[in-house]
């Protein structure tokens, strides 16, 4: 049995192995001195984009509109396409992670069938924004990414709306159109956190600590988006941060557990899983991972005082914290 598996156990932590439930007759108890609240909300701000970087964003934003507008106008007969800020950025859940790059999806979309393929349609967009930065943009698989000098890069997917049905298709190079719902994704997101402030901080720390423990061990981790829908099912409110977060993370690894094959399905069109990506290898190590976060939570929030916790939050979060 791995070492924090013990740990958690030991703690009293309730624990599903099969069908077998252990837990040991000695009390895990949250301590009250061992509160960092005030320290979460603290890092929930270290972490959060710094003003100027969302100005500069905002410019971006305003100069590709432009830019893919008037190109699309003069050199096809390509309708003028609308521009929609989707992803993290959206959702405010983005965070200021280690490399200071941060990044922001800004989906093109037409209002009908554009009647080219995708290939052609990144295409003209690479050639529309040509010379708009000095470390140029690249075409990707399933967007064109404008890459900056620092704070930032941003992508650009391709939708378009059916005029016939008012659905949503996303396009891939190399693929066929999918049917996809970014804007729909929205909404349900928002829902489900409406007037859940704490929900939003703690997905934000999960990706803290994602992005903390990927620096320090180079492995291939979950993408924010995964750590977002788990998050969202496994929340458990509190009046603490560092409880609620300790509590929801601990509901998470249960969930990841009991799941005999990992997924992180998305609520809306395509309804695909965000997960396929990762091998089962890649999924143990990030088990491990989760597993070692929780038993040093479990450490933090038991702790005796409030300087013994922060030194546990410390190698969960790094020297942010």
């Amino acid at each position: 049995m791995n070492p924090w598996l013990i740990r958690l156990i030991v703690l009293g932590i309730a624990y599903v192995i099969g069908k077998e439930v252990f837990k040991s007759d000695e009390k895990f108890e949250i301590t009250d001195d061992s509160n960092c609240d005030d320290l979460f909300k603290k890092f929930n701000h270290t972490i959060t984009i710094h003003p100027d970087k969302v100005a500069n964003l905002r410019r971006a934003h305003n100069t590709i509109r432009s830019k893919v507008s008037a190109y699309f106008e003069k050199y096809t007969n390509l309708p003028i396409p609308n521009f929609y800020i989707q992803g993290s950025y959206k959702m405010g859940t983005v965070i200021e992670n280690r490399s200071t790059i941060c990044d922001v999806d800004l989906g093109v979309f037409f209002p009908q069938h554009p009647n080219m393929n995708v290939e052609t349609i990144q295409n003209h967009l690479k050639k529309a924004l040509i010379g708009h930065t000095s470390k140029g943009v690249t075409i990707k698989t399933n967007c064109v990414r404008l890459n900056y000098v620092r704070d930032f890069h941003i992508d650009l997917p391709i939708y378009y709306i059916d005029a016939y049905s008012n659905k949503t298709y996303f396009g891939s190079r190399g693929y066929e159109w999918e049917h996809s719902e970014p804007k729909a994704f929205i909404e349900w997101f928002k829902k489900e956190t409406s007037n859940k402030p704490q929900l939003i901080r703690i997905i934000r720390y999960l990706k803290a600590w994602s992005d903390h423990t990927k620096a320090k061990t180079g492995k291939k981790f979950p993408s924010g988006l995964a750590l977002t829908l788990w998050a969202i099912q496994c929340y458990e409110k509190n009046g603490r941060d560092d409880v609620a977060f300790f509590n929801t993370s601990s509901a998470i690894m249960e969930y990841l557990h009991n799941k005999k094959t990992w997924n992180a399905i998305m609520p809306v069109p395509p309804g695909d899983d965000v997960m396929h990506r990762l091998t089962s290898s890649q999924k143990d190590a990030f088990y491990e991972e989760i597993g070692e976060m929780v038993s040093l939570a479990a450490d933090a929030v038991s702790a005796p005082n409030k300087l013994k916790a922060t030194t546990k939050w410390r190698k969960i979060f790094g020297n942010r914290f």
